[in-house]
């Protein structure tokens, strides 16, 4: 046991107002005003000797002193590590802590105090070391506020079996103002973006992120357990890259550069994660996260660090001497420039030798916490496929026409995720060869759940697998084609039927994944909540795929 720091009221109180500590005996009050708790606790990237701890706490000044407490139990009787730290307003008043000392595979849990003030207690595991036989991860990603209530979050936060930590794959917040995308659905539902507008700068994206935070069921999925997070688009601007974004204008809005730096701050110090090391540019997030010789989670960034300007079919498309589009030539002369990249080579190289290592420590798994879709994933042609009814209802509407027609060129669906980069692609498959790794991949971005077995295109040989975890509120889409919902099932068919990597598709509901890895088999469980527009932290598992490290991929549905 260490010393309570946080017991002693004279050391608190010179803590908390900047005076002289000396000696004295524990209290239950103190004279110091109360800081304000405003939204919740939160752990995240977790380590096998600790964990970082994170609130918000707000008072009279532009600092507050907190004390922090580590504990064996949910009393607080068995206090293990303990200390003080402050929340400032430089940091939007949050305030992270490093826990370290701590055992491994162990829960604890913790609390911040100021004065009389008390936070909510949260609970975190440390990562197991040694000879570890199981292991449970939550994945979840694509959490629009506006467009439905965070069930998904709260059904995480209510599971009976606890989880050993939550992966969040991206687009924890969405840049909107209230006239775009989500906004009718949000004035409808009473959930508003704040601030209005599409937010640019930094106090756009601290409000953003506060909004988010408020949320109960989002504090309460952060309270159950530690979270380890990558982001994807959303959090700076839609379909971004290292060099700007579709959405972002720097006429209006400003140099890039600057707007990403407002939003990596924010993103820092909203989420329990340590802060970028002293020389390393912040938007650099990979890490690795080891379970003992169980698995060694890599989360990767294919955002900001290293990512080329997506490719367009609308805007490089390469046409033929009649003006007709030429979808063969745009493949090759536009798809499969080496040169495009999803992760830079720095990152490619860090990822290969992360691959390495895990396998030469004798690890058996080795899982990427990855963005965007890496399955190759073609456009059926959904005009050949549809009923006839539904085929006429959905050609009356223009956008809806235009779409369908263009499935008819059979090119990758999805040119914002790794079929945009094809060459990208193939260097992943031979670094996860190289390595000898075990590969599994968890992948958020398409809100739509996916089960796919991963193929290398030059000669059809196994690779890996691949899990997609469906959105907590964003839509998929395909309601944009036909309010009829046949229209689920017959893309869910065409899609599985078109595309061999693709042996299991959901493209309807929310919900999230629950992922359990032995040393000899990965199970995922497919999980979708009742409703997002009412508060109902429901949900049941619809489908579930078990692999084995033989590449056996077994789907079970319901």
């Amino acid at each position: 046991m260490t010393q309570n720091l946080c017991l002693s009221r004279r050391g608190a109180l010179a803590f908390m107002t900047g005076g002289a500590a000396l000696a004295g005996p524990a209290v239950a009050r103190s004279s110091v005003d109360p800081a304000r708790f405003t939204h919740g606790v939160a752990a995240g990237d977790p380590m096998q000797d600790g964990f970082v701890i994170w609130t918000r706490a707000v008072g009279a000044g532009t600092t507050v002193g907190l004390c922090w407490e580590a504990a064996e139990d949910a009393g607080f009787t068995r206090i293990v590590q303990s200390g003080t730290v402050q929340a400032t307003a430089a940091r939007d008043h949050t305030a992270k802590v490093d826990v370290t000392g701590l055992r491994a595979g162990q829960e604890y849990f913790y609390r911040f105090h100021s004065a009389d003030a008390v936070s909510p207690v949260g609970r975190a595991r440390t990562l197991p070391g040694g000879d570890v036989e199981r292991a449970r991860l939550a994945v979840v990603s694509c959490s629009h506020y506006g467009f439905g209530y965070f069930n998904a979050y709260r059904a995480i936060a209510d599971l009976e079996e606890s989880v050993d930590a939550v992966v969040h794959l991206g687009d924890y917040i969405y840049e909107y103002g209230v006239d775009g995308y989500g906004g009718p659905e949000s004035r409808a539902l009473g959930r508003e973006h704040d601030p209005a507008h599409e937010i640019v700068t930094l106090d756009d994206y601290r409000r953003r992120f506060a909004q988010y935070r408020a949320d109960p069921d989002l504090q309460a999925a952060h309270a159950r357990a530690a979270f380890i997070t990558v982001w994807d688009d959303h959090e700076t601007a839609n379909n971004s890259w290292m060099g700007g974004s579709s959405a972002h204008d720097e006429d209006t809005e400003g140099p890039w550069d600057r707007r990403r730096d407002a939003a990596i701050q924010a993103y820092f110090e909203w989420l329990p994660m340590r802060d970028p090391s002293p020389g390393r540019p912040a938007h650099v997030l990979n890490r690795v996260y080891d379970f003992g010789d169980l698995l060694s989670l890599i989360a990767v960034e294919t955002r900001l660090t290293g990512r080329t300007k997506a490719p367009s079919a609308s805007r490089d498309m390469i046409f033929d001497a009649e003006g007709r589009p030429d979808p063969d030539r745009f493949e090759a002369e536009v798809l499969n420039r080496p040169e495009r990249s999803m992760m830079g080579v720095a990152q490619e190289t860090w990822l290969e030798g992360a691959l390495t290592a895990s396998v030469q420590r004798g690890t058996a798994w080795q899982v990427l916490a990855n963005q965007v879709v890496v399955a190759r994933m073609r456009a059926p042609d959904f005009i050949s496929v549809m009923p006839e009814d539904l085929l006429e209802e959905a050609m009356s509407r223009s956008g809806s026409r235009r779409w369908l027609e263009s499935t008819r060129l059979g090119l990758p669906i999805n040119l914002d995720a790794w079929d945009g980069y094809p060459a990208a692609r193939l260097r992943l498959y031979d670094a996860a060869r190289r390595s000898r790794a075990n590969l599994a991949i968890l992948s958020g971005d398409t809100h739509m759940f996916w089960g796919n077995r991963l193929h290398d295109p030059r000669d059809e040989s196994f690779v890996g697998v691949e899990f997609g975890t469906g959105s907590v509120t964003s839509p998929g889409g395909y309601e944009t084609i036909s309010p009829d919902p046949r229209i689920y099932e017959v893309a869910e068919k065409a899609l599985v039927a078109r595309n061999p990597d693709v042996r299991f598709a959901h493209v309807r509901d929310h919900g999230f994944l629950i992922v359990e890895i032995t040393k000899g088999a990965l199970t995922c469980d497919y999980h979708q909540v009742a409703d997002i527009q009412t508060r109902d932290g429901r949900a049941r598992r619809f489908a579930r795929i078990t692999t084995n490290r033989a590449g056996g991929f077994q789907v079970q549905e319901g």
